[in-house]
């Protein structure tokens, strides 16, 4: 049984408890561990490289775990209207990750 932090109080608690034994607040990490460890964290470096490469099809989208705009992304990559779109959402997205470098939980909030 691996020990987290609470994201309310900040004390440790047991990654497997349903709340806070402190605070009361719900584990956010609940049902995201592997083997005790945590696998919520993402790098923003990834995020960035997948929106400058595969930005247009949503790639970094699907990293960040926001499947419904990133099979957005992809359908409107497809029509020929659609790709214009998609080149500037992606740039948008890229800017706001830059924006986001010192805070990635904004990208990857859930």
């Amino acid at each position: 049984m691996a020990m987290i932090f609470c994201t309310e109080c900040g004390k440790k608690m047991s990654s497997q408890a349903i709340t806070c034994p402190h605070c009361g607040c719900p584990n956010k990490t609940l049902g995201k561990t592997i083997n005790g460890l945590y696998k919520g964290k993402k790098s923003i470096v990834v995020y960035l490289l997948l929106c400058w490469f595969l930005g247009i099809i949503g790639a970094h989208r699907y990293y960040a775990e926001k499947y419904g705009t990133a099979i957005l992304m992809t359908v409107l990559t497809i029509s020929i209207i659609g790709v214009f779109i998609s080149c500037i959402w992606a740039f948008v997205d890229l800017i706001v990750g830059f924006c986001c470098l010192g805070t990635p939980e904004k990208i990857f909030a859930e």
